[in-house]
């Protein structure tokens, strides 16, 4: 399965996917939604992904993951078609603590989820948003991270 990896610049979600191998790709968006969209769209163009997994960080969390089950388009829901419950199950198995949500935010994090799903719509690679919190609250963050590798490494 080939995983692009998607973070923001300067955010826990940045530091999350610098610790993955290089058999992922990775992309490192600037925190500007224009130029976010812009840098997804080139990196998809260059190459066929099976999975975009978009990590983002949320303030209020502590040593936990969301799965973001949608992206909003004003009253719009739009959901990833990516089983959900698998990579809750892997997460879980993994040791770490994770729920689902339907709540990607109101900023840069549900603008890329929601632009990411509508451009690969009637594609085969699909995309799912996942929150991490912020580096100040994860206890042990390279523990974090090789949990969360190795639940990715499971795949869908």
């Amino acid at each position: 399965m080939k995983i692009l990896l998607t973070a923001f610049k300067g955010t826990s979600s940045e530091r999350l996917i610098q610790c993955f191998d290089s058999n992922y790709d990775k992309l490192v968006m600037e925190n500007d939604k224009r130029k976010s969209e812009q840098q997804l769209i080139e990196m998809l163009e260059k190459s066929c992904y099976d999975l975009v997994l978009s990590f983002g960080q949320r303030p209020v969390m502590k040593n936990k993951l969301c799965i973001e089950t949608c992206a909003m388009e004003g009253e719009r829901i739009i959901g990833t078609r990516v089983d959900c419950s698998v990579l809750m199950r892997n997460f879980a198995e993994c040791g770490l603590d994770v729920k689902l949500s339907n709540n990607a935010g109101t900023s840069f994090c549900n603008n890329i989820y929601r632009f990411g799903l509508l451009s690969l719509e009637k594609s085969d690679t699909h995309m799912v948003f996942i929150h991490i919190p912020f580096e100040k609250n994860i206890s042990d963050f390279d523990e974090f991270a090789e949990k969360v590798k190795n639940a990715v490494s499971r795949g869908l």
